[in-house]
């Protein structure tokens, strides 16, 4: 067994608790903590060995020796080689003349007398000398060589502190580790002094020079009472000693005092790796940033592209962003005119989307296939993000949820960084930037240079985190890119999936309420039926239920009876992954196409679906992202103005057909939908066997109206 050479003299230091060796024999070494009340730790050499190699335990040989105590008595824990060269090698010249003046002395040419040490010197000072040159190998010798010989009293001073220590230390000048050489103040003036440092620890943030004129303004009024009393008057104190006093004050207490708390963390506080998040989806930061560039706020409705819009608001948009710590992959971006909970919610669901498809539409040439199932969303302060609807949601769907400490942006460093990132490498291209202060904005205007709508900052956006972030070298990620991170992390750790739509829209869906009719219920001139909504309708009549609706699918709709979500289908065909703005579109479209008819068969609409695809694609790709949100408002006002008055019918053939029976209506679409006007009357010559507008009246239909509120 290999045993341990340690003396009563060593120190053990365990974990940073400094340790007395009380005992050792050849099978245990017992330690003992120097100060305080823990007991003794006694162990094998073996267990002993195995902390020094892990680095649990460390070894100071000779810390309780004369040498040792010494040395730490007069310079502390300083290091020669933490001084300058040049006291290094003055430390060593005289090392060179001491064991030049012990040699001699040991050979007897010289003795310890004032009489034949000075003598001597000057032998001394050609053997040091010489010595030096033996050592520098033909190398020029250091400056210190050019210092005059040192006087008896001074060579004996040295001779004595390096015959008891052998300690380089021991004979570096003194005043090195004296502190403050400067010249001393009374105590009258120093408590002047430290009672005006108060006002310059002062949010007012007073300048030295100012502190200086008011502690020398207050001793000269001390020393007025002083010389009415006979009292000699006090010297005034300079400004260099009262900037010396500033620099000793703490400076997180400085910082704190004139720039606040938080400054003094951010300024101050410790950077350290982070937490360590190696699985993708596990840890999702999530924060608001407002977009460096002065944009055209585009009203709800409104084409900002119309020449005849003159006064148009500019201002600034914002952008809620969800970014994986693991992969330092951004999942989902919305941008808004101001943050709501209605815009963190539709990222948390974007973040769970694939958005390639969003990423291709937009002309990025790489896919965004970053999504799955969010673990654990960490957010900052934030309104939206701290709202109860949002929180509530996350539990909903089974995802952990904390806030991080408000004022400590380091704990979000993460995402931080993104925002700065696109702050320094995106905005520069864009023209109308506000830059981050006014200082660097300088004279810059943005105003007048502001050219960018929401559809532009869009694509810009996410092009950039597609094409060019995603596929950047990371130094977070030891300069790989986030998309091979993503993929690498996936196949280590594997990718957990999102929960399936129907689930999501039960939660992320869109509020709204219905009253169900023997037609089921209907959002946006859509019909949703299924048997179990009809059985419920049987047995609890009409009264209002709650709708949860996804706004890029109106294939489904959430339903909530019996004491649980319920997913309803569209009764008419084709609408599983048609959004409400691609609807809303064909809607308009086929009406500005059939001004002149009083019935809109549903040929006509599925001839319209094509149209429909194409006007969803661009509609997802940048509604998905953009301000204009899709709310519950806003789908009363398309149903207000839009849908108005679309029923489907079924005629004889089972072909549903689009009814329109409406009044006048004023509204946003009134300009440019006129009221269509149902055809008069056809007379029986008029009449012809190939005519799919006539019905009979006693034949029953089923209809597809707005709304069941005359049923």
């Amino acid at each position: 067994m290999t045993m341990l050479r340690l003396s009563r003299a060593d120190a053990v230091i365990a974990q940073g608790t400094l340790c007395v060796v009380a005992r050792i024999d050849p099978h245990v070494v017992e330690l003992r903590p120097l100060g305080g009340e823990a007991p003794p730790m006694s162990l094998s050499h073996l267990e002993l060995i195995g902390q020094f190699n892990s680095g649990n335990f460390e070894v100071e040989y000779g810390y309780f020796g004369s040498r040792q105590a010494a040395r730490r008595a007069m310079a502390g824990r300083s290091l020669l080689s933490l001084l300058s060269r040049a006291e290094q090698q003055l430390v060593f010249w005289k090392i060179d003349w001491c064991e030049t003046f012990l040699a001699a002395e040991a050979s007897g040419e010289v003795s310890r007398s004032d009489r034949s040490c000075s003598a001597f010197i000057s032998e001394l000072e050609k053997r040091v000398i010489e010595k030096m040159r033996q050592t520098t190998n033909g190398k020029p010798l250091p400056d210190v060589i050019f210092r005059p010989a040192p006087c008896r009293t001074s060579l004996m001073g040295w001779v004595r502190v390096w015959e008891k220590t052998r300690d380089p230390m021991a004979l570096v000048k003194k005043s090195r580790f004296n502190g403050v050489n400067a010249r001393k103040i009374g105590r009258d003036q120093e408590t002047i002094l430290q009672r005006k440092l108060a006002d310059y620890l002062h949010p007012n943030r007073i300048f030295a020079p100012e502190l200086h004129r008011a502690i020398n303004a207050e001793i000269r009024g001390c020393n007025a009472d002083a010389g009415s009393a006979g009292l000699p008057p006090m010297p005034e104190v300079s400004e260099s000693t009262v900037r010396r006093r500033l620099v000793e004050i703490d400076k997180f207490e400085l910082c704190a005092a004139r720039h606040g708390v938080a400054e003094a963390k951010n300024r101050l506080g410790g950077y350290g790796a982070g937490l360590p998040v190696d699985v993708p989806l596990q840890r999702i930061e999530m924060d608001e940033w407002e977009i460096d560039l002065m944009a055209i706020l585009a009203a709800g409705g409104h084409d900002i592209s119309d020449t005849r819009l003159r006064d148009l608001a500019l201002g600034r948009y914002w952008v809620c962003v969800a970014f994986d710590a693991a992969t330092r992959s951004i999942l989902a971006l919305k941008l808004s005119k101001a943050p709501c909970v209605e815009d963190a919610l539709a990222t948390i669901w974007m973040a769970m989307r694939d958005k390639t498809a969003i990423a291709r539409r937009l002309g990025c040439e790489t896919g965004w296939v970053q999504h799955g199932h969010l673990f654990h969303v960490v957010v900052d302060n934030g309104a939206a993000l701290v709202d109860t609807e949002f929180k509530a949601a996350l539990a909903d769907l089974g995802i952990g949820y904390s806030v991080a400490v408000a004022g400590v942006p380091k704990l979000r460093a993460r995402i931080e960084r993104v925002f700065r990132t696109l702050a320094t490498m995106l905005m520069p291209l864009l023209t109308g930037r506000t830059f981050s202060n006014p200082t660097e904005r300088g004279d810059y205007p943005s105003e007048k240079y502001t050219v960018h709508t929401a559809e532009s900052i869009v694509e810009a956006l996410v092009r950039f985190v597609v094409d060019v972030y995603h596929n950047k070298p990371h130094r977070g990620l030891e300069m790989a890119c986030p998309n091979d991170a993503w993929t690498r992390l996936c196949t280590q750790h594997g990718w957990s999936p999102p929960l399936g739509q129907h689930r999501l829209r039960h939660v992320l869906g869109i509020k709204l309420d219905r009253k169900p009719g023997r037609h089921g219920v209907v959002v946006c001139g859509v019909n949703y039926q299924s048997e179990g909504l009809i059985r419920h309708f049987q047995r609890s009549g009409g009264h209002s239920l709650d709708i949860r609706l996804d706004p890029e699918n109106l294939g489904h709709v959430s339903v909530w009876y019996g004491d649980a979500w319920h997913s309803v289908p569209a009764v008419i065909d084709g609408m599983e992954g048609v959004s409400v703005a691609a609807w809303e579109q064909a809607v308009f479209e086929i009406r500005q196409s059939n001004r002149d008819a009083s019935r809109l068969r549903q040929d006509v609409v599925d001839r319209a679906f094509a149209r429909i695809k194409e006007l969803d694609a661009d509609q997802r790709a940048w509604r998905r992202l953009g301000p204009i949100n899709i709310s519950a408002a806003e789908i009363r006002r398309a149903e207000a103005e839009t849908f108005y008055g679309l029923d489907l019918k079924a005629e004889a053939e089972g072909r549903p057909i689009m009814d329109n029976h409406r009044p006048q209506i004023d509204g946003f679409l009134s300009d440019s939908i006129p009221p269509l006007q149902r055809p008069p009357a056809r007379t029986a010559s008029s009449s012809s066997p190939t005519d799919h507008t006539e019905h009979d009246d006693d034949e029953p239909q089923e209809t597809w109206r707005f709304s069941d509120e005359d049923e």
